[in-house]
């Protein structure tokens, strides 16, 4: 673990899927910075798109660089983004926020924090209340993810909140990739990452001030799989990030704050559960325990 100086300049990263409207919002937002972005990166997952979105890449080739992803992963667009980015901070946002003319600047001066690896923002969207508890981001001892990126409070933070987190780029290439076991709708897939980088020796600031509003489009995303793949997905997520990160004892308690996805699913298919059970042993196959 290094030392850092200076902030440095700031990359921004969008991973997008089958948006339209929503991305060109985003990158046009990114035009009004008080900080101009060092660069932003693209990485495009997107079988197809309209017109009209592939004329506006086209005519913004000289700031956007654009890459692309024949199977869509969360976690893979991530990876190519981090072995191209050139910036000395990277940004990642979702292609369906919005944010202010601050964002980049705000996300940036907290790396005047030398042992500071990554930042994540205050994240709004319909129905959010912000608070002022002296908290975000808790994992508890049983695995009970608890949120709260509506503070109003700055603070030490164990995670990251993935549609606007910024971490060093010194510290992606230490840590090196996400992981890719995480698939479908990509749950955990960036709490993950936060652990491994606190794992390095590096500290999360949370800043209320670096505010993005989360409009979470109906469609597009890796939030919009069929609906059984959803909550296959989920299942095998959760079950992964316990086994890697959560003691046995406390198993149980995954397992009865699954009852509505596990209902669902039995719902969805006629009372087969066997795709799920499937799912929770191939999770405790792959999983390296690291508690």
């Amino acid at each position: 673990m290094d030392n850092f100086q200076q902030p440095g300049t700031v990359s921004v990263v969008i991973c997008t899927l089958n948006r339209e409207e929503s991305l060109i919002h985003v990158l046009e937002l990114l035009k009004n910075q008080t900080i101009p972005p060092h660069e932003v990166l693209v990485v495009d997952q997107s079988r197809e798109h309209k017109p009209q979105t592939w004329n506006y890449l086209k005519e913004n080739q000289n700031r956007i660089r654009l890459l692309t992803l024949s199977s869509p992963s969360t976690t893979a667009a991530r990876n190519l983004a981090r072995k191209e980015v050139r910036g000395d901070i990277i940004l990642f946002l979702d292609d369906d926020v919005l944010f202010y003319p601050t964002l980049i600047q705000t996300h940036q001066e907290n790396y005047q924090e030398l042992n500071l690896g990554a930042v994540t923002g205050k994240v709004l969207y319909d129905g959010s209340e912000e608070n002022d508890l002296p908290w975000a981001g808790r994992i508890t001892r049983s695995g009970k993810y608890l949120r709260n990126f509506t503070t109003n409070q700055r603070c030490l933070i164990s995670t990251l909140y993935g549609c606007n987190m910024s971490i060093r780029r010194d510290v992606l290439l230490e840590v090196g990739d996400f992981d890719l076991n995480y698939w479908g709708n990509f749950l955990w897939e960036e709490v993950d990452y936060a652990l491994q980088i606190r794992k390095h020796g590096y500290q999360i600031i949370y800043d209320p001030r670096a505010v993005v509003f989360h409009v979470m489009a109906k469609k597009g995303g890796s939030r919009n799989p069929p609906p059984r793949q959803y909550l296959e997905s989920t299942i095998f997520n959760d079950w992964y990030f316990f086994f890697k990160y959560i003691s046995k004892g406390f198993w149980p308690f995954l397992l009865y704050r699954q009852k509505k996805t596990w209902f669902q699913y039995l719902l969805a298919s006629r009372g087969n559960c066997i795709p799920l059970i499937k799912q929770m042993v191939r999770a405790f196959r792959q999983a390296k325990p690291q508690y």
